[in-house]
């Protein structure tokens, strides 16, 4: 893993984009609806997750 101040060399002709999520949600379907949804969210301490559904 790269740290905050490490340089990557790249072609003159690449680009990219750094995603750093704020938060995620998670959605498994289900055939009897009952859908399983879980909620990621980003703070300071770390990652805190909580269920939505059902």
């Amino acid at each position: 893993m790269l740290d905050s101040g490490d340089t990557v060399t790249r072609p003159s002709s690449w680009f990219g984009y750094r995603v750093v999520p704020e938060h995620i949600e998670f959605w498994h379907g289900r055939t009897n609806r009952l859908h399983r949804r879980l909620h990621y969210t980003r703070d300071a301490a770390g990652w805190r997750n909580e269920r939505l559904q059902p």
